[in-house]
């Protein structure tokens, strides 16, 4: 029996609802084909699909990141507005194809409305200039009588559309990176361009780019610059399964996760800051190969569930995060021109964002430890989290252990467990398990209610497998 103490005074760091943000690049089928589809018999008359659009709407992510990813560093917003038949075709050179500019600023934030969810622009620090990421910004939040709150307006949209986090590029220390700069270039430019975008708007907040690889050097020269100005410094981290067998990947992925999140937390605590600083996990997921495309296995959805209960874990230094993506590429769900599927990874970010409270919970497991080549990871990885409102406590386990079923023992440390706990189960009995349009539903999420004592509640966590416990407290 695997025991685990959860303790409800024992909060550690408020949980920021940001983390269960997502992507839309400009990339493959994500924007045309994905939640933009003219056409398509599941689209309305605007061209937004709707089974997407339900899709996300259960997924309710809070914020989602756009337009890019690389795609942004050759991206002049300009041609994204206005009439339709005015927009220029353009040569997207990120990813060698033609962007229309049929899908831009506006009919994204409209997007965003009917999910709901709050938009996230990333500017263009590649090829774009800093005054044009400065008119941007007034475009889309302008309140007076200047050129380009006034072009919004023209362009059908009287009310600003408020959006409060912006993106100083996107992997600008990179070679495949158009525009690509040294840490001390775009240190100098990022500021620069804050400076602008703080002065015609100071509520919004700024995620700065960090190091795609968390080199020193570049995150303590970026850090320096933007000290003062940037609210966030930005981690993308994408895991791919390569050649390893699913123990492998689940114990080497964990601790990677863990890891990189350490490793920066540390870069920017070292600092001497004017102004709290905190990570934007703003790309993160599984790779699954340079098209990008494909169907993810359980094992996949469990490494999600890693990403998750790190930033839980880590929820006092990472405020942010955003899956990366939503449909079609690198996906949470998959469509053709009539149909779609849900993902394995779509799973795990539905339970935690739906199930988990607003404070992380000090929690304590005696399960043993795996060890992968020179990474180690505890073979039941867990977070708890706390909602005061609902006095209830949630569980998020993940079962590394690929051949056995774990007896698992919850102890209630801090008044007592009543009424009816529920608990979810991600798993099947293959980790290699895909969903695809002629099988949704071979990875699904069960659930089951249980009957705990007063002091603590036992489950079967399955092998490889995501259980999500939501058990009640006596207040």
């Amino acid at each position: 029996m695997n025991r685990i103490k959860v303790d409800s005074e024992r909060q550690t760091a408020s949980v920021d609802p940001r983390i269960y943000g997502n992507f839309v690049e400009h990339l493959g089928r994500c924007v045309y084909g994905g939640i933009y589809d003219p056409g398509s018999p599941r689209s309305d008359a605007d061209g937004m699909r709707l089974d997407v659009l339900e899709a996300t709407q259960r997924l309710a992510p809070t914020q989602v990141r756009y337009p890019g990813g690389n795609f942004v560093s050759g991206y002049h917003w300009l041609d994204g507005v206005g009439p339709r038949d005015a927009r220029p075709r353009r040569m997207e050179l990120a990813w060698h194809t033609v962007e229309t500019n049929q899908f831009g600023t506006n009919k994204f934030v409209q997007w965003c409305r009917r999910v709901p969810t709050e938009p996230v622009f990333c500017v263009n620090l590649g090829t774009g200039t800093i005054e044009e990421a400065r008119d941007w910004l007034e475009y889309c939040n302008g309140t007076g009588d200047t050129h380009f709150a006034q072009l919004r307006r023209s362009h059908g949209f009287g009310e600003p559309h408020g959006i409060r986090v912006w993106d100083l590029g996107n992997e600008i220390d990179g070679d495949w990176q158009i525009g690509a700069k040294t840490a001390e270039e775009y240190g100098r430019a990022a500021v620069e361009c804050a400076k602008l975008m703080k002065w015609t708007d100071p509520s919004i907040e700024l995620v700065a780019c960090g190091d795609s690889f968390a080199r020193d050097d570049w995150n303590r020269t970026v850090l320096r610059h933007l000290n003062g100005w940037a609210n966030y410094l930005s981690v993308h981290m994408y895991i791919g399964r390569q050649n390893r067998d699913v123990q492998a990947y689940l114990v080497e992925s964990r601790a990677q996760i863990e890891r990189r999140i350490s490793r920066v937390a540390a870069q920017i605590t070292a600092e001497e800051l004017r102004q709290p600083i905190a990570i934007a996990f703003d790309e993160w997921g599984m790779w699954l190969g340079k098209d990008h495309g494909g169907e993810y296995t359980l094992a996949d959805g469990l490494v999600a569930a890693l990403y998750l209960n790190a930033f839980i874990r880590h929820a006092s230094m990472v405020r942010m995060a955003n899956y990366a993506q939503l449909v079609n590429v690198i996906p949470a769900l998959s469509t053709t021109r009539d149909d779609l599927f849900l993902q394995a990874t779509y799973f795990p970010l539905e339970l935690f964002r739906h199930h988990n409270g607003p404070v992380a919970l000090d929690v304590w497991c005696d399960a043993e430890t795996f060890t992968s080549g020179d990474h180690t990871a505890p073979a039941l990885d867990v977070t708890a989290t706390l909602d005061p409102g609902k006095a209830q406590v949630t569980l998020n386990l993940v079962n590394l252990d690929t051949s056995e079923a774990r007896d698992v023992s919850v102890e209630c440390q801090h008044g007592a467990f009543k009424g009816r706990a529920m608990l979810s189960i991600l798993a099947c009995d293959s980790p290699d398990a895909t969903n695809g349009f002629d099988a949704k539903d071979r990875v699904a999420v069960d659930t089951f209610a249980l009957a705990p004592r007063p002091d603590r509640l036992t489950f079967e966590a399955p092998p490889h497998s995501l259980c999500v416990l939501r058990a009640p407290l006596d207040a």
